[in-house]
């Protein structure tokens, strides 16, 4: 299991690297190289403005680093593809359903429960819950418990992660 985790990892960090870094400058080259030299230097009135390659590369940059801030700005802002991209991830994310190893796992969950449990008994006391309260306060406190555990709680759409953070359990 752990190699196939380390061979899905080099696979995420060689799109990561190859999607958003070395594509950008071979893509980036690409297009200014055959837009110069298939366009440029076939049209007389262009070759006037450009009499040099790294005049039109000077141009080019000049012109599409903003363009590009205006097209990332209004696909985050103006947009729904952005909140789309992100309630898909939050549905695929593994960890919306599990507690998160570190802080939530150590402190926060453990907090969540003892104060649950703390404040139950402060109600009973009091005489204040009804029985459907007492029902509630077991089941949130029990997928607490759950989580502690590293079980999973809800139910995740992607079932082959599941799979595969259950098999890690045993």
């Amino acid at each position: 299991m752990r190699f196939l985790e380390f061979v899905f990892r080099i696979w995420y960090y060689f799109r990561i690297g190859y999607g958003t870094y070395l594509s950008f400058f071979v893509g980036f080259f690409t297009f200014v190289s055959t837009t110069y030299y298939l366009a440029v230097t076939r049209l007389p009135f262009l070759q006037g403005v450009f009499t040099h390659f790294y005049a039109f590369i000077v141009f080019a940059i000049l012109m599409i680093i903003p363009l590009g801030v205006l097209i990332g700005w209004f696909h985050m802002k103006r947009t729904l593809a952005y909140p789309t991209e992100i309630s898909i991830g939050v549905e695929a994310n593994p960890y919306n359903y599990i507690a998160i190893p570190g802080k939530e796992l150590e402190v926060y969950t453990p907090g969540w429960i003892l104060m649950l449990t703390t404040l139950r008994r402060i109600l009973e006391k009091e005489d204040m819950l009804s029985a459907e309260e007492k029902r509630e306060f077991e089941e949130v406190v029990r997928k607490m418990e759950k989580l502690l555990k590293g079980e999973v709680v809800g139910k995740p759409r992607q079932r082959q992660l599941l799979a595969i953070l259950e098999k890690k359990e045993n």
